[in-house]
């Protein structure tokens, strides 16, 4: 496994695991939350993401006009974006922030899965 791919990999689990936790936080009302490194963390990882995945894609030579499964994953990705923007600044009640955030969960999750079958539909 190339060093590229391995940083992507590792910043997809840390991504994963602060959203995770950062949603957990949320619902449960936590003092955490209002911490600095919970507010900087997420952005720093997210960016060595898209910044690893970029350098992915150019040095395979796959683009979303060649790659249908990567449209899938960037259209999916602004839907993720958005979800998580609804469960932690835009949402009112606790409902509304759970049901965005376990839809962003679910969204992550096709993300991943459309990344490791290279298929948009998931069809196995």
């Amino acid at each position: 496994m190339s060093t590229l791919k391995l940083i992507h990999i590792s910043a997809v689990a840390v991504s994963f695991a602060l959203f995770f936790l950062r949603g957990l936080w949320l619902l449960r009302a936590s003092p955490v939350m209002q911490q600095r490194w919970v507010m900087i963390a997420p952005h720093s990882v997210d960016t060595i993401l898209l910044a690893s995945a970029i350098a992915l894609a150019w040095q395979l030579g796959v683009t979303p006009s060649n790659s249908p499964w990567l449209t899938a994953k960037i259209v999916a990705l602004l839907v993720y974006i958005g979800l998580g923007m609804l469960a932690f600044r835009f949402a009112r009640t606790t409902a509304q922030r759970l049901s965005a955030w376990l839809g962003a969960l679910l969204v992550f999750g096709y993300i991943v899965a459309a990344a490791i079958t290279h298929d948009p539909l998931l069809t196995l």
